[in-house]
């Protein structure tokens, strides 16, 4: 989204948050049920939708669950999407084809707790943010999100270079629901058990959910285990063994470790991926005006952390690192070393997606998460060659190690 009227760009929305007695939670799962932590005290909820069949009719964290169509929305009740990006395409729609207005009958997680929060009690209130301490991995995903596959080498920071971002990130930012470090495989990088603890040790009571991801075939040490064990955070847990039956014996290691250790964990059995496919598109004969309508419909809604700027897509940010979009224009970050306190609205708009381009370079080349967007791919599909069909430069570019 490209910024007109910087400061003010959710002036409206949030004055038709205050017009509201209700809402309803349009998603009853992980975001869903972190939203009802953060804001049951501030805002009255009026319970679930969901369009999963087996949620419907129950009760959830004590809400009743109805589907879409069971709900007939006063002028005073509104509905807040709580579903990652990926999960609400579909919902999005539905909502807009049943003729509800966003920011006026719905609105959507991330924008939500953030104005909310900066206009009510002047905090900036982040959903989350993404931290890439290393791009290093075991696997090879052919439709790898970090495309790593690209990558001519690895991408490693040294400890420095992490407490830095950190220090600066929460010199910035007052709370946030969900940070996320990233990878790579994090249970190869050397610091993660270090870093983890120093986030949860200085930051722990400004962050609702610290989470790191695993692909499950790596078992840490037990002294990296002992360290996690102390902290206050949970491990995503990726089940991949029907790509990597290899690996299979890992994955259960990994989870009676887990439970020995009793560190929090979740598995997450992905029924599929989307491509963004940055090796089979080329939208860049678009017009600026496309480009900008393009990112706008895109429901991506993770920054990156790095270097002390917030990169305004993470994927665009991924895609710089592995080498295959170029370097990102300085009006795709927003740099944290010149934030002050009377620039928060704006942080705020920033991490909400506004910039002054409007799009990201890499949007040339993606396909993005869009409705229009049906490349669905089978999870961790591993790759042995990449080939992009455009030059033989750019496929010597694309090498892959």
């Amino acid at each position: 989204m490209k910024w007109k009227n910087k400061g003010h760009e959710y002036d409206s929305m949030y004055q038709k948050i205050t017009e509201k007695r209700g809402f309803y939670l349009f998603g009853a799962g992980d975001y869903g049920y972190q939203f009802l932590n953060i804001m049951k005290d501030e805002i009255s909820i009026l319970g679930y939708i969901d369009n999963a069949p087996e949620k419907r009719g129950k009760e959830i964290h004590g809400f009743f669950c109805y589907g879409l169509e069971d709900i007939k929305l006063k002028e005073d009740e509104g509905i807040i999407v709580t579903m990652s990006q990926i999960a609400r395409t579909r919902p999005v729609h539905q909502l807009m084809e049943a003729n509800y207005q966003k920011d006026s009958d719905f609105f959507i997680i991330e924008e939500f707790i953030s104005v909310y929060h900066v206009y009510k009690y002047d905090k900036v209130y982040f959903s989350s943010i993404s931290f890439l301490p290393s791009t290093v991995c075991n696997l090879k995903c052919r439709h790898c999100l970090n495309f790593n596959p690209f990558a001519k080498k690895y991408f490693v920071r040294e400890w420095d270079e992490l407490v830095k971002d950190i220090d600066l990130f929460f010199s910035c930012v007052d709370h946030i629901m969900l940070f996320h470090v990233s990878g790579g495989e994090p249970m190869l990088y050397r610091y993660t058990a270090d870093l983890i603890e120093y986030i949860d040790r200085k930051y722990g009571n400004r962050i609702d959910t610290l989470r790191t991801v695993t692909n499950g075939t790596v078992v840490p040490s037990d002294e990296v285990l002992e360290k996690l064990s102390t902290c206050r955070f949970e491990v995503i847990v990726d089940d991949y063994r029907e790509a990597v039956p290899q690996y299979n014996e890992n994955f259960d290691r990994l989870i009676k470790k887990l439970e020995e250790y009793k560190i929090r964990y979740k598995i997450n059995k992905a029924d599929s991926w989307i491509d963004l496919a940055p090796e089979a598109t080329d939208f860049s004969d678009k017009t600026q005006e496309w480009l900008e309508q393009h990112r706008t419909e895109c429901s991506q809604s993770w920054q990156e952390l790095r270097n002390g700027k917030l990169y305004s897509c993470n994927y665009a940010a991924y895609a710089t690192v592995a080498g295959i979009a170029g370097e990102q224009d300085l009006e795709e970050t927003y740099d944290l070393t010149k934030h002050s306190a009377d620039d928060k609205k704006q942080l705020v708009e920033f991490r909400l997606g506004h910039t002054d381009k409007g799009y990201t370079n890499f949007c040339k080349q993606c396909r993005g998460f869009t409705k229009y967007n049906d490349s669905v791919v089978v999870p961790a599909v591993q790759a042995q060659r990449i080939e992009r069909v455009k030059d033989e430069e750019a496929r010597n570019r694309l090498y892959l190690r």
